[in-house]
């Protein structure tokens, strides 16, 4: 996709869904796997299944278990005080039902959404989040798209409820081009139920709050944030991504007038693809660069964040920070090895919402940026996976950072991935 190959399929909407395009079959369908991943440190056992059924109803389910959970990513199961066989926790990371056809998608399950042009730039939600419960709805007219959901986040000691809901329409014109603009929303409330408000697909945010429409009445009971998001293709090999997130925006003379300041960010993506060195090479070279403000994703309530389960639901860095990035991705189809490089700066000040998670913002007037006595990061990541067998795979990560003040730091590991397939048709 990010070769710029079958845009059609080319979505804000997160990665591109081809359970409906490759099975089709009047039977049940089951295909599982069960599997082993294990690195220099971290060891998982994991299963995976997908069901289909009479070509538009399928189910999925994706669970782990894992021996120390931080050394996961996308994983909030929780540490037992006792183990077994050195393994402390499991969890199940993604399942779910759905009908699906060519123009309608009716899924619910545990899962992520990802909004926003381009790959590894988005703002406001991310595949690299914490998993929730949500139900989707999404509607395919040809040119244009819209989707809607709406979820449960956590509950906290307190009995504080947070869910979150967004909205979304683009326009591609399945050649070159695709722009879109998205709503997404959290809200919480002590002992709050879902909001029947909210449950309506064409509402928004402002309206709702403003209006007194929620069930937890108050300006403060929820949080939204406004997404514009672009891909176009140059010439086939060049592709342009862009996403603008609006959060605070101050248009009031007397807010001006104070050093209120707007919170939002943007991120971007230049990336050029290419047979390198060989036709059986696929390489994307690509830079990218985020930005996003201080006080973006925080609000006056705290439960109202845009985190689930103490990380943020979008960029990996939460927020008050910036980076630049150049990176490649190169992909052999003789050897089947997939090689990939970046290096770059990343900017982190020290109000950025990974820290203090749920504390609410302190103000909205104008100051440095990134703020406090921010970390000035200069890193390389290298990485590698050959596939020996479709069901065996090696992998080699190595990361290196050097912290202005703070000295260097580096890791290196190497791990394995071996799973047994099963197929059955009924």
């Amino acid at each position: 996709m990010d070769s710029g190959k079958d845009w059609y399929r080319n979505s804000i909407f997160g990665p591109s869904r081809i359970i409906n395009s490759t099975i089709k079959t009047d039977s049940l369908v089951i295909n599982s796997r069960f599997g082993f991943l294990a690195f220099t440190k971290a060891r998982a056992f994991y299963g995976f299944g997908h069901f289909t059924y009479k070509n538009n109803f399928h189910g999925h389910l994706y669970s782990r278990v894992v021996n120390y959970p931080s050394l996961f990513e996308r994983y909030s199961g929780i540490p037992r005080d006792i183990s077994r066989y050195g393994f402390t926790s499991g969890e199940t990371d993604q399942s779910g039902i759905c009908f699906e056809n060519e123009w309608l998608i009716f899924q619910f399950g545990r899962g992520r959404e990802s909004w926003g042009a381009g790959n590894d730039i988005q703002l406001g939600l991310s595949e690299n989040s914490n998993a929730y419960d949500y139900g989707m709805l999404d509607l395919d007219f040809g040119n244009l798209r819209v989707r809607y959901f709406n979820g449960y986040l956590e509950t906290d000691s307190l009995l504080v409820n947070r869910y979150v809901t967004g909205r979304g329409i683009e326009w591609n014109n399945k050649k070159n081009f695709l722009f879109a603009l998205s709503e997404v929303v959290i809200y919480s409330g002590k002992n709050r139920v879902i909001d029947f408000s909210y449950l309506n697909p064409i509402s928004t945010h402002l309206e709702i709050e403003l209006n007194d429409k929620q069930n937890d009445l108050g300006t403060d009971s929820g949080n939204g944030i406004w997404q514009l998001s672009m891909d176009y293709l140059f010439r086939t090999n060049i592709k342009f991504s862009f996403n603008y997130l609006f959060d605070e925006l101050v248009l009031d003379k007397v807010q001006k007038d104070v050093n209120k300041n707007s919170e939002g960010g943007y991120s971007l993506k230049i990336l050029h693809s290419s047979k390198l060195f060989s036709k059986n090479n696929l390489s994307n070279i690509y830079f990218s660069m985020i930005k996003i403000g201080t006080n973006t994703f925080r609000h006056e309530d705290g439960n109202n964040n845009f985190v689930a389960r103490g990380k943020p639901l979008g960029w990996n860095y939460g927020s008050d920070g910036k980076e630049s990035k150049l990176g490649l991705n190169l992909y052999n189809d003789r050897i089947s090895m997939l090689i990939s490089a970046s290096l770059g700066r990343r900017d982190l000040g020290i109000n950025s919402i990974t820290k203090n998670t749920y504390s609410p913002y302190a103000n909205y007037f104008s100051a440095p940026f990134p703020s406090g006595d921010f970390r000035k990061i200069i890193f390389l990541k290298l990485g590698a996976q050959w596939w020996y067998k479709d069901y065996l795979s090696f992998l080699i990560k190595f990361d290196h950072e050097r912290i202005e003040k703070h000295g260097k730091q580096s890791e290196f590991e190497f791990g394995l991935d071996i799973y047994f397939p099963i197929k059955t048709k009924i």
